[in-house]
């Protein structure tokens, strides 16, 4: 049994690996003999990742997980140690096809570097399932697992394969910012109780879209609107120009006021939830994270939460008859950061929660004033 659950946990990430590369061979042929070797080094990568992780941490006393070690030494082990050295494994096995012009565009970038995620993935997750016996929620954090290594490594690895002089800069940045989200959501997976695993639930959707809509951009043949009942994903350009400020101009006056009008909205879907959530018999006492029933207070909050963005980006982007998304943008990001100033002075735990929603929702107030610009 317990051979079964690591085997279906090693084929899942490969399977997806599978997929990408088919996906962007369409546009053009793409090298199985890299691609395998990118797995395999993936593959050797994540199994010394876990060896030298394990060798650390019983040499420090640290652990990934709060029950063990507190919220703040399974901080320090997962964004000092954990995620920074996991990305870093998985640059060094990309690393030598860029430095051999192997790497020409965004498209392999994204490719490549997702297979090498997909295999480092595979044996980490596997070796995972092994050592906490083939149970059941390690089955279930290894498999929530496995989506964000492909696809913070395939936001590096469109950086890396993008043209110009700020080809450094960016790539910097893209790997700052994936490290980063890829340590919280692995802190919430395998650091905290399965009472939040919920939590990432968000960040799952936003990978989700963010990988259709850079796939969309770097293999367009490979998607024929004719097979989808979905709405065609808008370009990465088109999204990159959508947030210039029209005849550079910034109006902030509606910045600060798109801020207050996302708050009050939060504030107010809140207590729509509150009250819904009493009627339903819903019991918002439970926040115990090791205990699974608290699943349902907080999807019905974290419904709540991201409802508020995109109302207040398609109100702001109407009331300021905007051409351009950039005000409620940056009004939804202005009311994030005062969210989860307000959590850590009043409820620090709902910090996580946050963060763990900040992505969607930032995307989706965009998607709101999308809807509302005046054209």
């Amino acid at each position: 049994m317990v051979a079964l659950a690591a085997i279906s946990v090693l084929l899942f990430p490969l399977g997806l690996a599978f997929l990408v590369w088919r996906r962007v061979s369409r546009l053009g042929r793409v090298s199985r003999r890299l691609a395998v070797l990118m797995a395999l080094g993936g593959a050797v990568a994540g199994g010394f990742s876990v060896y030298f992780e394990r060798l650390l941490l019983s040499f420090t006393g640290l652990s990934f997980q709060v029950s063990t070690s507190g919220v703040g030494g399974a901080l320090l082990a997962t964004f000092l140690l954990a995620a920074p050295l996991e990305e870093a494994l998985k640059v060094s096995v990309v690393w030598p096809l860029y430095r051999t012009r192997r790497i020409d565009g965004p498209r392999l970038g994204v490719c490549y570097a997702s297979i090498a995620g997909a295999g480092f993935a595979a044996s980490e997750e596997f070796l995972a399932v092994m050592a906490a016996g083939g149970s059941g929620l390690s089955v279930l954090r290894a498999l929530v697992s496995v989506p964000a290594h492909l696809f913070f490594a395939g936001v590096w690895g469109y950086a890396l394969g993008t043209r110009g002089r700020e080809r450094g800069h960016w790539f910097s940045i893209a790997w700052l910012a994936a490290t980063s989200l890829h340590g919280l959501y692995e802190h919430i997976v395998w650091g905290r109780g399965p009472g939040l695993l919920v939590t990432v639930v968000p960040l799952t959707v936003f990978m989700g879209v963010g990988a259709w809509v850079a796939l969309r951009d770097v293999a367009p043949e490979a998607f024929d609107g004719r097979d989808s009942i979905l709405p065609e994903p808008p370009s990465l350009r088109r999204m990159r120009d959508a947030l210039r400020p029209v005849d550079h101009k910034l109006m902030v006056r509606w910045i600060v006021v798109g801020a207050f009008v996302t708050l009050g909205l939060m504030i107010a879907l809140l207590a729509v939830a509150v009250v819904l959530g009493h009627r339903l018999g819903v019991d918002f006492s439970l926040a115990d994270e090791s205990d699974v029933r608290s699943s349902g207070p907080l999807i019905l909050l974290g419904a709540a939460v991201l409802l508020a963005f995109p109302l207040a980006g398609y109100l702001v982007a109407k009331a300021s008859a905007a051409h351009s998304v950039l005000e409620p943008a940056l009004a939804a990001g202005s009311a994030l950061a005062a969210l989860v100033a307000m959590l850590f002075v009043t409820a620090p735990i709902g910090v996580l929660f946050a963060l763990a929603v900040a992505p969607l929702a930032f995307g989706l107030a965009c998607g709101g004033a999308w809807i509302g610009l005046e054209r």
